[in-house]
């Protein structure tokens, strides 16, 4: 089974550069979508639920949990905010010392937005189980000062409880700025936020595609449609009933072949995220 990484990168440690100052030199049409591609065991599996490839254009602010990440004006990954001081996002976006900006209340995280603010993280915390060869525990925080939470357009999102069953069967909504398609060229990201609804599947099935990668501490979406997370939804939320209960972590190196989509398992890591975060 091949393992495919797209420009791996970043975690801040104490950024200090203003963030406006910052976004006059991010190069949009050059920011490098990340994401982590597996290549299948087998064929997708076959299902009636329905890839954010294959979503929709999402109503301005109606995520209002959802930030773009921008590490070292170069790589673009999303996240969720779940306080006033913290970001919930992947490892894989964030495990190099580089300095990570964070767009909140975007439509288009590309534009100069009333609703938007954009915050330097001032650190991060990666899983200390993360692995990226065996792409176990693909979690990690942000600390970000000063969220603007409580409005309409920027606020926080709860966490899936560690009791939670394993939601296989629920009916799921994804959001981000990733590629919209395979044949997606420059800029690489979506000029607005997308949505997709997917069917949440067992492990089991998703081990048919993904094998021993796919652990009790993941949770997996169909691929049907094709519909699902590409290249820059890394980090991102998926969301049940007004929780996050998992964060893109990997998928198909084609978005669009119909295979799932992989995530950790957020009820996996509640305590562990309260530890670190005091939430």
């Amino acid at each position: 089974m091949k393992l495919v990484i797209v420009f791996v990168a970043c975690c801040l440690i104490g950024a200090s550069a203003a963030a406006d100052e910052e976004n006059k030199s991010i190069d949009w049409h050059h920011i490098q979508p990340l994401g982590i591609h597996v290549e299948p065991i087998g064929p997708a599996p076959v299902y009636t639920g329905i890839r954010i490839a294959g979503g929709s254009i999402a109503p301005p602010n109606s995520f209002p949990y959802q930030v773009a990440l921008i590490i070292s004006n170069a790589g673009f990954c999303g996240g969720s905010i779940i306080s006033k001081d913290w970001v919930l996002t992947a490892a894989h976006c964030v495990e190099s010392n580089n300095p990570v900006q964070v767009i909140a209340g975007a439509h288009n995280p590309s534009a100069t937005e009333p609703s938007q603010v954009r915050i330097a993280a001032e650190s991060c915390v990666v899983h200390p189980g993360w692995d990226l060869t065996r792409l176990e525990n693909d979690i990690a925080v942000l600390n970000v000062p000063n969220i603007p939470i409580g409005t309409q357009t920027i606020d926080s999102i709860r966490l899936a409880p560690s009791n939670s069953g394993s939601f296989a069967g629920a009916i799921a909504a994804l959001s981000g700025w990733g590629k919209t398609s395979d044949s997606t060229s420059s800029p690489a990201i979506a000029s607005e936020l997308r949505n997709v609804t997917l069917s949440i599947i067992t492990n089991q099935v998703c081990q048919s595609s993904f094998g021993s990668y796919v652990r009790e501490t993941n949770i997996c979406t169909s691929g049907a449609g094709p519909k699902g997370a590409c290249d820059g939804d890394s980090g991102g939320p998926l969301v049940v009933d007004g929780a996050v209960v998992g964060v893109v972590s990997f998928g198909s190196m084609d978005c669009e072949d119909g295979a799932p989509s992989a995530y950790a398992r957020v009820s996996s890591y509640t305590d562990w995220i309260q530890q670190h975060t005091g939430i």
